[in-house]
């Protein structure tokens, strides 16, 4: 179901595509939840990076843990 947005209605039709192109063009969409959302490229980068950080920092935890005695 399409929304209008009310802002862009009294553009001409130009304008309201290349504003629209704009909105869409540097997003990424997230899914959380069975919903997709779009959030900012640089956003998603983040999260990405954050990501792969926790993966490195839980390999080195269980790293550390193998082959230590417990106490």
């Amino acid at each position: 179901m399409a929304k209008e947005i009310k802002e862009l209605s009294s553009l001409p039709v130009e304008h309201q595509h290349l504003i629209l192109e704009s909105f869409c063009k540097n997003y990424q969409p997230i899914e959380i939840d069975d919903k997709v959302y779009l959030i900012p490229e640089a956003v998603s980068d983040l999260i990405d990076n954050l990501v792969m950080q926790l993966g490195d920092l839980y390999a080195l935890s269980e790293r550390d843990i193998i082959g230590k005695e417990e106490n």
